[in-house]
């Protein structure tokens, strides 16, 4: 019953306000309610986004020299500063996705 009482409040809401508006209140009321979506949609894709970046940065700190591609002695240590500078830049999230497919797609860690 909670996962149902916004989706109805939302249409009671919505029926509430097309009985007692004009036209042009309605379509401002419909484009506000379209605006909140788009940003909860886009509030939750960034938090999906924040969520991998954190995954990526415990994944790094963990993985050992070795378990990195390339053949350089300091690529966990370029890989970390990459995120974390990229975190305060605020591109974290194409360096959180590029680590997924450059490193943890190409060589899984050793369980």
């Amino acid at each position: 019953m909670k996962k149902l009482l916004p989706p109805i409040l939302l249409i009671a809401l919505v029926a509430a306000m097309a009985f007692s508006c004009t036209a042009e209140d309605a379509a401002v009321a419909g484009i506000s309610i379209f605006m909140i979506l788009c940003w909860g949609i886009l509030a939750i894709i960034g938090l999906l986004l924040l969520v991998l970046w954190i995954v990526m940065l415990v994944d790094c700190i963990k993985r050992s020299n070795d378990e990195f591609p390339g053949t350089g002695e300091d690529t966990k240590t370029i890989w970390l500063i990459v995120l974390i500078v990229t975190f305060v830049v605020n591109f974290w999230w194409i360096a959180a996705i590029v680590y997924y497919f450059v490193v943890m797609k190409k060589m899984p860690r050793k369980k």
